[in-house]
């Protein structure tokens, strides 16, 4: 017989087994049921390396009943009584919502990098930091381009808390001016390796005290209102006078004032069942540009995803950018807001219903056409979510067209990438040069 203690250890023990059992059982149980794979069994057909871990473990949380199921319940149960966003997300003040990331790489210290083996008995540290490694891939990505004559002005987008810490905390209201993001550290460093930049934390600053009232950045999105939206082309277009960059073209282009209801993306990472239905949609005034001649500039079918190219006259500025380029300017989800009547101007000019799950927000009013209405010249772009550190460079190296005849490539990434180090920010060569 057992002694008393020692059967109340046993019942913990397999009460314990019991409940780290019951996900795992059940998902294989159900999977059965439904005749599909068991997932866990993935660990065995693969090298065990880091990369096909974190493949099999984002494999097991995509395919979970639980996550797809329980997950949502819970987290829109915490929210109602407990105001916790979930994960992705972070709730500031006066209702603002911020992206956990973007308030992430500001507390953080900049890392030291580690070596891929993750051992230092395979091949010692350098010493190096997540943002020497981002400065290293900008210097070489300046001196591929130098080397074809095209220089580089390189544009880190600041995240919403550096702009509005004091809507993140009670603790930074008053003091938003004396607020510096580490990225603005990073901007003296890339100036002295002869990199030239666009410092718009600053000017951001600048606008917030001269226009207390006018909003640099979405409630509840992550991205720039309209007004960010000009502020940041008027900075880019006055840099590139002060360098003697700028286009000699005097190009006309015609504008026009759309409104636009936006939900925010912020606010649809949280994924709970109907949280849209709790918040009203922001609205916001967008100005749509268009050239006489072509019409809205946005891809057309046959143009690479995500890449734009004026068809004449030729463009000397290629933009690089991720989401900041494409918010107003190219087709995003429906479920992140809607223009006006549910007709949607598209490239071509016409009018048409867009009856796919993707459309324009309201097109061509993003920082990409403000651009080139502030240059008065055309600006053909690459624009990749999340991947303006690294695939926007592997988008360029297969596009050798569209680096023709380029005088200036503006790269714009926002500043939480720099949070990737070494592993965000890959080497990449530039496209083969076209002609003899």
């Amino acid at each position: 017989m057992l002694d008393p203690e020692r059967k109340k250890q046993l019942i913990l023990i397999l009460c314990f087994v019991a409940i780290v059992s019951v996900v795992p059982v059940t998902q294989v149980a159900i999977e059965l049921y439904r005749g599909e794979r068991v997932q866990f069994t993935d660990v065995f057909r693969y090298k065990p390396a880091a990369k096909n871990l974190r493949q099999f473990e984002r494999n097991l949380e995509d395919k979970s009943w639980f996550q797809q199921t329980l997950r949502p319940k819970m987290q829109q149960l915490l929210f109602q009584t407990l105001s916790d966003p979930g994960t992705k997300a972070l709730l500031g003040r006066n209702g603002w919502l911020f992206y956990r990331p973007d308030v992430r790489y500001l507390v953080e210290p900049n890392r030291r990098e580690v070596d891929r083996s993750e051992s230092r008995w395979v091949q010692p540290p350098d010493g190096s930091t997540y943002r020497d490694n981002v400065i290293r891939a900008i210097v070489r990505f300046r001196d591929q381009l130098k080397e074809r004559g095209i220089e580089l002005l390189v544009l880190p987008a600041p995240g919403k808390p550096s702009v509005y810490p004091d809507r993140v905390t009670r603790r930074a209201v008053g003091k938003e001016q004396e607020f510096r993001s580490p990225t603005e550290e990073m901007l003296e460093v890339l100036r002295k390796h002869g990199v030239e930049t666009v410092n718009l934390f600053a000017r951001f600053r600048e606008y917030r005290k001269s226009a207390p009232a006018q909003d640099l950045f979405l409630v509840r999105d992550t991205h720039w209102t309209p007004t960010g939206t000009k502020v940041a082309a008027d900075a880019v277009a006055l840099r590139l006078r002060e360098l003697g960059w700028a286009p000699q073209e005097a190009r006309q282009y015609q504008t026009k004032s759309i409104a636009v209801k936006r939900f925010g993306d912020v606010l649809e990472m949280m994924q709970l069942p109907g949280i849209q239905s709790e918040f009203e949609p922001e609205a916001v005034e967008c100005e749509q540009i268009s050239d006489p001649a072509l019409g809205l500039m946005v891809p057309s079918k046959s143009d690479r995803p995500g890449t734009y190219r004026c068809a004449a006259p030729k463009s000397s500025v290629l933009l690089l950018g991720d989401s900041y380029c494409r918010i107003y300017q190219m087709p995003e989800p429906q479920s992140l807001g809607e223009v006006g009547g549910g007709r949607l101007e598209v490239g071509n000019g016409k009018d048409k219903s867009d009856k796919s799950t993707r459309q324009l927000l309201p097109g061509s009013a993003g920082f990409p056409s403000h651009l080139a209405l502030t240059l008065k010249a055309p600006v053909d772009y690459i624009v990749s979510d999340g991947g303006a550190s690294t695939d926007v460079r592997r988008r360029l190296s297969t596009d050798a067209e569209i680096l023709e005849d380029k005088k200036v490539v503006i790269w714009e990434f926002a500043e939480r990438e720099i949070g990737l180090g070494r592993e965000g920010w890959k080497e990449v060569p530039l496209p083969p040069k076209l002609g003899p």
